[in-house]
């Protein structure tokens, strides 16, 4: 008979105590049971810990709740989170999402049985539904281009079997304990944005990253509103300078700066012309200017300037 893995889990949450009670329950109730739940509460300010205790979460045993001094951001969040982890060593893979992910209840049952025939795989995802049931496909991707890291999202029509994948996001991956003692810590610096990304390079340098299709997390979440795709607000900051930071990172192409002079300036051109920035401009450009500044003299944290 096959030994079922051991797994723990984080979760990183801020303000979304409802949504959380649920996450926590999803986990805590599968098929095959985590040996750990760790919550990481970003100086959540709406009762978090209050919520939780009342539902009886931080009776049980398996849960660990950490609150952390100030908001660190999602990055800072999984930073932390990972880092509480390592700690244990009765553990074989840590599943990693936010409050707002809803594990099926047969997730790590499905994962540990592709597991169990594939040992070699020492990373894995599941798929990322809305709750009406369509798939979202950003969470998976593939590199189209190693030089600037260019990267497309799996196609839903990829998703009738199990795939391997380049890029995943922090809802619903589940990393062996061999790969993370490899790796180290995320970016903690980053605040929101790429940390994932920058993360799962890492992972693919080591290990296969397989997408288990039928293990399903739904992410409550609005679905994106193609109309406001261009609507520029603080988390656009981060997008951009953080994509620059990866990609230094990651890429040895030898005219990585060159393109991103070129990237910019082509956004820029994009933001002066499009009818899609009207209203915006001025915004826009303040942001992508200070995004674009600080990627390219590596300058990474929280900025005073851009926060929710």
């Amino acid at each position: 008979m096959e030994k079922n893995m051991n797994y723990q889990s984080v979760i990183v949450t801020y303000n979304r105590k409802d949504k959380l009670i649920e996450a926590v329950n999803s986990i805590l109730n599968q098929e095959l049971k985590p040996v750990r739940l760790i919550i990481i509460d970003n100086h959540s300010t709406d009762g978090t810990k209050e919520k939780l205790s009342s539902a009886g979460i931080l009776d049980n045993p398996k849960v660990k709740y950490l609150r952390m001094l100030k908001n660190y951001g999602g990055s800072g969040g999984f930073y932390n989170g990972i880092k509480e982890a390592m700690k244990y060593t009765d553990f074989d893979f840590l599943s990693l999402s936010d409050d707002d992910a809803i594990y099926k209840p047969d997730f790590f049952k499905l994962i540990n049985d592709y597991s169990a025939e594939h040992p070699e795989v020492k990373a894995f995802t599941g798929t990322v539904k809305y709750e009406d049931g369509t798939i979202q496909t950003d969470h998976r991707r593939k590199i189209t281009n190693d030089k600037w890291l260019q990267q497309a999202e799996i196609p839903q029509s990829s998703y009738s079997h199990n795939f391997k994948l380049d890029l995943f996001s922090f809802v619903g991956c589940v990393i062996s304990r061999d790969v993370l003692k490899k790796i180290g810590l995320p970016e903690k610096d980053y605040f929101i944005y790429y940390d994932d990304t920058e993360y799962s390079l890492r992972v693919r340098k080591c290990t296969e990253i397989v997408n288990i299709s039928d293990a399903v997390i739904i992410h409550k979440t609005p679905k994106k509103d193609p109309a406001k795709k261009n609507l520029i607000g603080w988390k656009n900051y981060y997008e951009l300078r953080n994509s620059m930071l990866m990609k230094e990172d990651h890429s040895d192409w030898k005219w990585l700066k060159l393109y991103f002079y070129y990237f910019y300036c082509r956004l820029i051109l994009v933001v002066l012309f499009s009818k899609d920035f009207r209203g915006q401009r001025r915004r826009a450009l303040y942001t992508y200017r200070h995004g674009f500044k600080d990627g390219i003299n590596h300058k990474s944290g929280k900025n005073i300037h851009f926060l929710p």
